[in-house]
């Protein structure tokens, strides 16, 4: 367990030749870490097949299935793991992530791939709060389609383009990394794609196994990439442009900075429509007007039969992107420096040596020839005076005593100790519920993914047996219908135009949904007997927002809640009703936290105070006041 991920493996441990050193990277499908290979020493980047809807890891680090149920998936899905990394293991190119070996550990399988020094641009855009300047995204537009060209002329595709997997080196060299073919067979599988597609990024076609993707798939990811290096952000989500298409070209808004031809590419490879974007990362190249190759002749090598001693072969890869047109001039002869330096410090350091060796006697002689200043000088100077006895010194006067009293640290009062203990206390158990509450609202938010997908899909034109159904009340529903009933995929519109979409059993919804309501709130997330119940995330926009597990519409457990409202307050913990109750740590506008228990919302019990500058104050609350505190 790392601060970074409770689920990963703790720093130092050793896998075969390599010791981890840092988590770098998580998310649904494993873990990233950066560890030193300790026979090449060298750092490499290890990624760690841990799908966290089908997989846990055990108390002794092995990776283990979530249940029986899933046993099957998680092995299968390890397997198509390990087949990605075999494949992608082929291939050598200056803007793909060289995979350098596959192995097996802890019940789950990992990819070593070579680490590459530089930031995701997942990360630049998010710290930076500014636009990426016109070159820079030139040379990452070059970057991408480079390596996607190469990668779909062997037959492969990303499927996961993001600017999370794409890492800018510190050179500038954009690198394309976490290929998600593995994931999308899992998607396929078992219909549950949260782990394949980012709804900002993915194209209409991911958002159902029966989509057909291809090259057109992954350029739209890699313009919305490109789209939010532009402006600042993603376009709007494929899955909210279905009927309506809320879409603004860039030509239209960007043209003062870039040229039409740039811009109108990006809106040709964003279109709704596979069939209206570009089929090919060649035919999109020509419509950017750079000079950039065509994707078969991308330089890229691909292994096909395994080098002497039976695995790929590690480094001897070019990483330079392009070679300059005129060859640089030779450098010039190196100058023939001087020896005179070395020889005249030479003569120095002897002459230090035989100064210190000889030291006694060089004084005496020195004292010989200087004139005394209270007598004469002798007769006989040249003759040497005997070596005197060695003296014993003087000692050296202690310094007076300092005056300055030496300040008494504070003695504790037993009432001062009767709240500094269970508050230290409750304080270590609430970060510690901190961190399971942060897991649920992951888990949440993924669960929100996967109900916004099943919603989609319920939304799409063409939906298989869907039929339009005009309730008495006004409500209209089309999708899927079992004996009269809404029972599988569909979409009901309520008289106020109140919206519920996703899965249905019985006319209510019952698995995974949304709902939009015409005043504003959303819910998305788990359904049963047409309640939310289970994992999902609450959100009135402007007011608050909820992730977590909820019981009847209610946040009912682990969970975080943000009030958005002036002034800013987010809780995470144990919540009862919607309200935070028993452990929890709430986080005001200021920075001020409080780490302990709480009752109906409010600071109730012994708890830390920790301010801006992490400095900790035990205190006892009641219904919200403090009672009494220790500075």
């Amino acid at each position: 367990m790392t601060p970074d991920n409770v689920q990963a493996l703790p720093v130092g441990t050793l896998l075969g030749d390599y010791r981890l050193d840092a988590v770098i990277g998580h998310g649904g499908f494993g873990i990233t870490y950066r560890a030193f290979d300790t026979q090449l020493a060298k750092f490499v980047a290890i990624k760690e097949y841990l799908p966290v809807e089908f997989a846990v890891r055990g108390g002794d680090g092995n990776v283990v299935p979530r249940g029986a149920r899933f046993a099957e998936d998680f092995a299968w899905g390890r397997e198509r793991f390990l087949d990605e990394a075999r494949a992608l293991a082929r291939f050598r190119h200056p803007h793909i992530v060289p995979v350098l070996r596959f192995l097996t550990a802890n019940g789950t399988a990992y990819t070593v791939m070579e680490f590459e020094d530089g930031r995701s641009l997942g990360e630049i855009l998010a710290h930076s709060s500014r636009r990426l300047p016109p070159e820079e995204v030139r040379r990452l537009a070059e970057g991408v389609l480079l390596g996607l060209g190469a990668v779909h002329a062997q037959g492969f595709l990303h499927r996961d383009i993001k600017p999370s997997n794409i890492i800018i080196r510190r050179d500038g060299v954009p690198i394309v990394i976490d290929f998600g073919a593995a994931r999308q067979a899992m998607g396929d599988r078992t219909r549950t794609l949260t782990s394949v597609l980012t709804p900002q990024y993915a194209p209409i076609e991911q958002y159902t196994a029966e989509g057909k993707q291809g090259p057109w798939s992954d350029i739209y990811s890699a313009a919305a990439v490109l789209h939010h290096a532009i402006t600042g952000a993603p376009p709007p989500e494929a899955a909210g442009r279905i009927g309506k298409d809320t879409y603004k070209p860039l030509a239209d808004s960007e043209a003062r900075s870039y040229d039409k031809a740039f811009l109108a590419a990006i809106d040709s490879a964003l279109a709704f429509a596979p069939e209206q974007r570009p089929q090919s990362v060649a035919e999109w190249s020509k419509q950017f007007g750079l000079s950039l190759p065509r994707a078969h002749d991308a330089p890229t090598q691909r292994m096909d039969q395994p080098v002497a001693g039976g695995a790929p072969r590690l480094g001897g890869v070019s990483r330079e992107t392009h070679q300059p047109l005129v060859p640089p001039a030779p450098p010039p002869a190196p100058r023939q420096r001087s020896a005179m330096p070395w020889i005249v410090l030479a003569l120095l350091l002897v002459i230090a040596v035989t100064a210190w060796r000889y030291q006694g006697q060089v004084r005496d002689l020195v004292m010989a020839l200087l004139p005394s200043s209270s007598s004469p000088a002798p007769a006989q100077a040249s003759t040497p005076s005997p070596t005197p006895e060695p003296q014993a010194q003087t000692p050296t006067a202690l310094p007076p005593p300092s005056t300055t009293p030496t300040p008494t640290p504070p003695t504790v009062t037993p009432p001062q100790k009767a709240i500094e203990e269970p508050a230290r206390q409750a304080g270590a158990k609430a970060r510690a519920v901190l961190d399971k509450a942060k897991e649920a609202a992951t888990a949440a938010r993924a669960m929100a993914s996967e109900a916004r997908i099943a919603a989609t899909r319920a939304a799409l034109p063409g939906l298989e047996n869907a039929e339009r159904v005009t309730g008495d009340d006004g409500s209209s529903y089309v999708g899927q219908l079992v004996d009269g009933k809404r029972s599988g995929l569909g979409v009901l519109v309520y008289k106020d135009n109140d919206t519920q979409a996703g899965e249905w059993k019985d006319n209510v919804l019952n698995g995974r949904g949304t709902e939009h309501l015409n005043d504003g709130p959303v819910y998305e997330g788990q359904w049963s007997n047409g309640v939310p119940n289970g994992l999902g995330v609450r959100d009135k926009p402007g007011s608050e927002r909820a992730e977590g597990n909820f019981v009847a519409g209610r946040l009912e457990g682990l969970g975080t809640r943000r009030v958005l409202t002036e002034p800013t307050v987010t809780q995470s913990g144990e919540f009862k009703a919607d309200a935070l109750d028993g452990l929890g740590v709430e986080t005001l506008a200021n920075g001020e936290r409080y780490e302990g228990t709480f009752r109906n919302g409010k600071r109730n019990g012994f708890g830390q105070v920790i301010g801006p500058d992490e400095r900790a104050r035990a205190s006892r609350w009641e219904d919200g006041k403090l009672v009494e505190s220790v500075p």
